[in-house]
């Protein structure tokens, strides 16, 4: 299953907005962007609420499987006197194969046997919690969708029963991904985590990312059974200093330090076999050492006062092994331990196999954001590793290092009431919590609502408030009319490993008014290149004219190629063939399904020659850009 989209109403600021999960490019990856304040982490909290999985549901303030505490949800303003629901709608996509599996849970559970022909590709799921006066009444969670199902004696399929439709609602639900939502303060890795039942709740997370380690080694082990009896055995039940003394003579100790060892072959093989794929970096003679120590028992009551106990507990530290070096992964970089945790919480949760391994939606507020620019690309680059076959990632951001162009047409815009220009110092004092009006928009429909925008970009450099730095503006571009030259372009640069060609799309070939001043003013190095028709050469002179651009920085791409009006003509009857086919079309591809052939192969890494004419007329398009934008 896959989740589609998200209803969201009446969620602290949001009041009524929908979020669209559909991929559109290849891959599985959204990104909301916003500025601070915009209602991103409220979005994202909201999503988690519906399905939220134990090991983050506690981060929020909330119990094991409620993320965000009901009292928390009601809109701000009114929680003293709010009246109604609020509710988060998921819409889940279902193959027939989970079909298949529903109704087989049905059937061996329950004696139901479901009507597979008529149940729904799409089913939806509803949480709502009742309020009245700000006060909480009730919650429900409805499946809105209808089915059919038949008893063992039944030759008709038949509406089920409430008591019925509560138990296909639980055994549809149980298919459904979990959502794993991680806050930035948890990448603050411990310099010790307990694996007994003490801590913050942070301890709690990172007990259960250690759990998963366990699990993933694949001998069975069990913190409970294999850690925590071994060193709570009666025997062990002692004063401190009793236990010190019986605990040194005791096997167990050696015990669960293979437990140990095998959890830290694991982290290596897995972490670091993934480290050394994603960034390309040979971590050859480094592992991963897990220890653990004892410490004297304690327990806290409800107001903070703590006690000692004759069961003790039990913490472990991870430490990074380089030779005969070892080094504190709490100790090392901001950037090695944020890599090293994000690694940790999603290799194993991707890995885990059996009965519990539903699919995830992972959720991350502002990743990586006070990392270096070059550590953020990185992480972006890793994102596809994690969101595959059923899997989602998606993640806020207000950086715009962290916004892959590639993925741009599957990235929302968030706003609010209170984040929106205001035209006075008064009017901004005036906005107050009853205006929050959190809002995702598709950032294609966010464009639409700009039309004067003269890049593909600049809607979202204009949202983030990203000015251009001085290196910046030294870079030379290569401006391209539109997104189907940018994809193409792109898509041949990664095909012919050409790593240096700096792209920049526009709206059109009427649009680059305002980028020609830019680049004029700020005496850049440019190539404005623009279609061959009638259109592109009348605006190619217009620029002369009235901007003075010299003419070798103008260019029209039957000037660079000949025969290549438009970016399409590279394109011969095989690669059209081609194309046409993997979009399973009964005719030749339009300009806009093209561009979406080219967008959704570079979003999933498949790209590869279409024909030797395509590949041939492409070499020739981009070693001619790079030695006009050189000699210009």
């Amino acid at each position: 299953m896959r989740y589609k989209s998200f209803r969201i109403e009446n969620f602290k600021g949001i009041k009524d907005t929908t979020v669209n999960l559909e991929s559109v490019a290849g891959a599985s990856v959204f990104a909301f962007v916003g500025l601070n304040e915009s209602g991103k982490t409220t979005v994202l909290e909201a999503i988690h609420s519906f399905s939220p999985d134990d090991a983050t549901s506690e981060l929020l303030g909330g119990e094991a499987d409620l993320g965000v505490p009901f009292k928390d949800r009601v809109p701000r303003h009114a929680i003293s006197d709010f009246s109604g629901d609020v509710s988060v709608t998921a819409t889940v996509c279902v193959t027939q194969d989970d079909k298949q599996k529903i109704a087989r849970r049905l059937a061996s559970l329950k004696n139901l046997y479901l009507d597979i022909e008529s149940f729904p590709d799409e089913i939806v799921f509803q949480r709502q919690q009742r309020f009245e006066n700000g006060d909480f009444k009730n919650s429900f969670f409805t499946m809105r969708s209808k089915v059919k199902i038949k008893g063992p004696r039944q030759r008709t399929y038949r509406e089920p029963s409430q008591e019925e439709k509560i138990f296909i609602r639980d055994c549809a639900y149980a298919f459904t991904p979990d959502i794993a939502y991680f806050p930035t303060f948890i990448f603050n890795f411990p310099e010790t985590v307990f694996l007994t039942n003490r801590g913050s709740v942070v301890d709690n997370f990172y007990r259960r990312t250690f759990q998963d380690i366990l699990d993933y080694d694949g001998r069975g082990h069990k913190i409970e059974k294999d850690i925590v009896r071994r060193l709570r055995a009666k025997p062990m039940v002692a004063p401190w200093t009793t236990f010190l003394s019986l605990w040194a003579a005791h096997d167990d100790k050696e015990k669960i330090q293979h437990v140990m060892d095998r959890a830290s072959a694991a982290v290596t093989r897995l972490v670091f076999g993934r480290w050394n794929k994603i960034f390309r970096e040979d971590s050859r003679g480094k592992e991963v050492i897990i220890s653990f120590d004892t410490v004297e028992g304690e327990t806290q009551d409800a107001h903070g006062t703590k006690s000692k106990t004759l069961e003790h507990d039990l913490l472990v530290r991870f430490q990074i092994r380089d030779g005969t070096r070892r080094f504190n992964v709490n100790d090392r970089s901001l950037g090695f331990r944020w890599f090293f945790s994000f690694m940790l919480f999603t290799q194993f949760r991707v890995a885990r196999t059996g009965s519990e391994a539903r699919p995830l939606l992972f959720l991350f507020d502002e990743p990586a954001s006070n990392l270096h620019a070059a550590a953020q690309q990185k992480l972006i680059e890793s994102f596809p590793e994690i969101a595959q076959g059923e899997h989602t990632l998606a993640y806020s951001t207000h950086s715009h290092y962290l916004i892959e162009p590639k993925w741009l047409e599957q990235t929302f815009i968030v706003t609010n009431r209170a984040d929106a220009p205001v035209r006075s110092v008064l009017d901004d004092i005036s906005l107050d919590d009853e205006s929050l009006d959190v809002k995702v928009q598709r950032y294609r429909n966010f464009v639409n609502l700009h039309p004067g925008q003269t890049s593909y970009f600049q809607p979202i450099l204009d949202r983030l408030e990203v000015v251009p730095s001085k290196f910046d503006a030294e870079r030379a571009s290569i401006v391209l009319e539109g997104k189907s030259d940018y994809y193409v372009i792109r898509y041949l640069a990664r095909m012919l490993d050409v790593k240096d060609i700096p792209l920049l799309p526009g709206l059109g070939a009427g649009t680059f008014g305002a980028l020609a001043a830019l680049h004029v003013g700020w005496n850049l190095k440019f190539l404005f290149v623009l279609d061959g028709d009638a259109t592109g050469k009348t605006e190619r002179d217009r620029y002369a004219k009235d901007f003075g651009i010299p003419i070798e920085r103008l260019a029209t791409l039957d000037e660079i190629v000949s025969g290549v009006n438009v970016i399409e003509d590279l394109l011969d009857d095989p690669a059209r063939a081609m194309i046409q086919s993997e979009l399973a079309l009964t005719k030749v591809p339009s300009k806009s399904q093209i561009q979406r052939f080219f967008q959704e192969r570079l979003a999933s890494e498949n790209v590869a020659s279409l024909s030797d004419e395509f590949a041939r007329k492409g070499a020739e398009l981009i070693a001619k850009l790079r030695g006009r934008l050189e000699a210009s």
